[in-house]
């Protein structure tokens, strides 16, 4: 393939997955990353216009496996979506080492790293955007949670410097916090060991409900189009009313 692409992290599951099906409904090459190759495999096999690339990006290498490959298919990035992620919850005193470096290494390093890779001239097309997904977790308290919380506020704190940086370049960076949405990570995370009657009192603190993936992909959509060009630095609350309660 050649062209520029658009990458999207965490891309076999949930909203990296609702993302990638509506870039390829606008016929959008794609450079689909996950950690995890069969559910890559199942989500794409040989899908034309798509890219997929198994990579834990955990690993001190993943930028560097990330972009060589991409260089390899495309002539180089047009759009950025940092989806992958993953949560691990315990109380302090009781996080592992290992358990907190990964989390930000995945969530805030690898965004870091791939977007400074990114700002090379000869790495991405003119008017690119990228589009961070942090959490409602590093705004609210939420017990045993505060790894993954922490790690999202990384994400968020490294948005305004980094939309700085790049603005000169042609390259925006936006981040969209969710609050609840409907996905696999959600049900392993904390749906599914809770209780059908503590999984609806959650619910009834969102008046229009859990969000579904592709309530975050027609917002992702918008920030890497055209519509959005006038907005760069900038973080949006989809969180179906909670905030407002």
């Amino acid at each position: 393939m050649s062209g520029y692409c658009t990458v999207v992290t965490g891309a076999a599951s949930g909203m990296g997955l609702a993302i990638v099906r509506k870039l390829l409904a606008a016929k959008k090459s794609v450079f689909a990353v996950d950690i995890n190759a069969t559910a890559l495999g199942n989500a794409y096999g040989d899908e034309a216009g798509v890219v997929s690339c198994c990579c834990d990006l955990s690993e001190d290498d993943s930028v560097q496996i990330v972009s060589e490959k991409i260089k390899s298919n495309f002539d180089g990035v047009e759009g950025f979506v940092h989806c992958a992620g993953f949560v691990k919850t315990a109380p302090l005193g009781y996080i592992l080492t290992s358990d907190a470096k990964a989390l930000f290494n995945i969530h805030v390093s690898f965004a870091m790293q791939f977007l400074g890779w990114l700002g090379r001239k000869s790495n991405h097309a003119p008017n690119t955007s990228c589009v961070l997904i942090s959490s409602l977790a590093c705004h609210e308290g939420d017990k045993g949670n505060v790894a993954y919380a922490a790690a999202k506020g990384g994400v968020e704190g490294l948005l305004k410097c980094a939309a700085a940086e790049l603005v000169a370049k042609g390259i925006r960076v936006n981040a969209i916090i969710p609050g609840i949405v409907d996905t696999p990570l959600a049900h392993y995370a904390w749906m599914d060991k809770f209780s059908d009657e503590q999984v609806q009192a959650k619910r009834a603190e969102y008046p229009l409900g859990f969000g579904m993936p592709e309530d975050i992909a027609n917002v992702v959509e918008f920030f890497l189009s055209d519509r959005s060009r006038w907005i760069t630095g900038q973080t949006l609350v989809c969180d179906g009313g909670h905030s407002i309660l």
